[in-house]
């Protein structure tokens, strides 16, 4: 929230600042182009912080995630999965991405509508490029009370061979499950992301 106010403050700073000394012809302040380049340096400051900044929903989803998922580790049933009793599966592809066009909202449609306009002039594989994407999930089944349980992990962005170096020295994880609820279930996988 602060790095949200201190976002829209450095833009409007910057906006008034190089407004007031676009075209500043006075004496009394020395130096004004030096006056509207940092203006311009806060405008864009505050856009790329307000830019990188998540919102409000976002970091009440991100907050609420953070508790439910402390709460199923608090509370929940822990039991440890051995690797050599989970499934591995993958989903590996190539896609292509654009080179451009990651911005905001306003300045995507501008760049991909350029972006477009290029493509359908010049050859249409020059703004884009081919990126591999690796996905693997771990499935782990469980005998609880006499029923065969069935557990899924998130999407892990690696593939098989890799994620099976990275287990392998991890040798076990622990995963949380929820008493009253077995469809709620956490995968302790933070070591992953080291």
């Amino acid at each position: 929230m602060v790095r949200r106010i201190s976002a829209y403050i450095l833009f409007g700073l910057g906006f008034l600042t190089v407004t007031f000394f676009r075209k500043y012809s006075g004496t009394t302040i020395p130096y004004p182009f030096l006056f509207w380049l940092i203006g311009l340096l806060m405008f864009w400051g505050g856009w790329a912080l307000l830019r990188w900044t998540p919102t409000i929903k976002e970091q009440q989803d991100t907050d609420r995630l953070k508790k439910l998922i402390d709460d199923i580790k608090t509370n929940g049933e822990k039991i440890k999965v051995d690797f050599s009793k989970c499934d591995i599966k993958q989903n590996n592809y190539v896609e292509e991405k654009e080179k451009y066009g990651t911005g905001s909202y306003i300045t995507t449609l501008d760049i991909e509508r350029d972006i477009q306009a290029w493509n359908a002039l010049t050859d249409s594989t020059r703004n884009t490029e081919r990126v591999q994407v690796n996905q693997a999930v771990l499935i782990f089944e469980n005998s609880h009370n006499g029923k065969t349980e069935k557990f899924v992990s998130r999407v892990i962005p690696f593939d098989r061979v890799t994620l099976l170096f990275k287990l392998d020295n991890q040798k076990e994880i622990s995963l949380y499950v929820d008493k009253n609820d077995r469809s709620k279930y956490y995968f302790d996988l933070e070591f992953l992301s080291m």
